[in-house]
């Protein structure tokens, strides 16, 4: 991975004075660090007359970097390299003629147009500084190609993700919609009443289940009118060996889920639990919120094997969702049902102030 030496920003009179405040904080630092080293008293004026040396060169060096780093943005290094030595030595040269007055009043230094003393001094203290710039902003470009990074890959899982959802509908929706209409046609012949209410549900099942499955959130009232007409279907296929509950709250109806995350959980009740046992059973749907987390329990009475493992395609894709949408936040498990049957419990983190996918 290339990163550059800087991280450029857009050129604003913010960021300017945020770097006029960090350039005098360095100063600060660095006048008290010459002062201990070069002089014999220490104490506060002499100090403050540092201090005002050091914020005239840290100045004189920084403010011409602040401003035309950004503005002439150097992409290679040896440029970078170059226009910093070009803003280090003259303002150094620059700090030293401003800060020579000082220097013979305070110091006993010879007042020149270019003191040499001053210069050399303000030559390794922009160095200094300069390249402890560098470093910081070397590291700021490294943690934001990270982060992007993390964004790129995070992004392409959820594509994924995207992609085995779209898949999944491929293969569930003319499955089961070739099946319904095959079962539609052979009762028009017999009970023209019965294959009616069947197209009815299909209509009504497709209507939702097409429009919503291709958005990234439903409500919950939608998911479950989706279903209800899905088992009605089915009902009428099974006849009396199929029978189902809903149990969802008001204020659980209203909230958001993605789509298709309790769908194939209700299909493997039907196709898993339910027509492999001769006399069928029965299906139970419950919607609750508690403590801010959304729980999903779907069940049947059925022989409750197959999915235990919950390594269906089903189930599968929902765990993969989840882990992409919510991290370790999110949890489908299943457990055993007595006497027979088995429960898939499904919980969500749920904020009332802002969107459940935390990732």
């Amino acid at each position: 991975m290339k990163l550059p030496m800087f991280e450029y920003r857009k050129f604003s009179w913010s960021h300017l004075v945020r770097e006029i405040v960090v350039i005098s904080l360095c100063s600060v630092v660095m006048a008290l660090i010459f002062m201990l080293i070069t002089s014999e008293n220490c104490s506060t004026n002499i100090y403050l007359k540092y201090l005002i040396i050091s914020e005239i060169m840290g100045l004189c060096i920084g403010l011409p970097c602040c401003v035309l780093f950004p503005l002439l943005k150097p992409d290679r290094a040896v440029y970078q390299v170059m226009l910093l030595t070009g803003c280090v030595f003259g303002g150094s040269v620059l700090g030293g003629v401003i800060s020579s007055p000082i220097l013979s009043n305070e110091f006993g230094v010879e007042n020149t147009p270019f003191p040499t003393s001053t210069i050399l001094i303000g030559i390794i203290l922009g160095f200094i500084i300069s390249f402890g710039f560098i470093a910081w902003e070397r590291f700021l470009s490294i943690k934001l190609a990270m982060g992007e990074e993390k964004l790129a890959r995070i992004s392409l899982e959820k594509e994924k993700i995207n992609a085995d959802l779209k898949l999944l509908q491929a293969q569930v929706e003319p499955h089961f919609l070739f099946n319904t209409l095959s079962n539609i046609l052979s009762l028009l012949d017999h009970d023209v009443d019965t294959g009616k209410q069947m197209l009815e549900n299909l209509t009504a099942y497709l209507r939702t289940s097409l429009l919503q499955s291709r958005k990234e959130r439903n409500l919950i009232g939608q998911e479950v009118e989706g279903i209800q007409s899905y088992l009605d279907i089915f009902k009428i296929r099974m006849g009396d060996r199929l029978s189902y509950s809903m149990d969802f709250p008001e204020e659980v109806l209203h909230l958001p889920i993605p789509p298709m995350m309790i769908q194939p959980l209700v299909e493997n009740c039907v196709k898993h639990g339910l027509e492999p046992k001769i006399d069928g059973g029965h299906i139970t749907l419950k919607g609750a919120l508690r403590q801010n987390r959304l729980i999903i329990e779907v069940s049947d009475t059925g022989v409750g094997v197959q999915e235990k493992s919950g390594s269906g395609v089903g189930t599968g894709n929902i765990k993969k969702r989840l882990k992409a949408m919510y991290g370790d936040e999110a949890v489908l498990r299943f457990e055993d049902m007595a006497p027979s049957g088995l429960k898939a419990i499904m919980e969500i983190p749920y904020d009332p102030d802002h969107s459940t996918d935390r990732r």
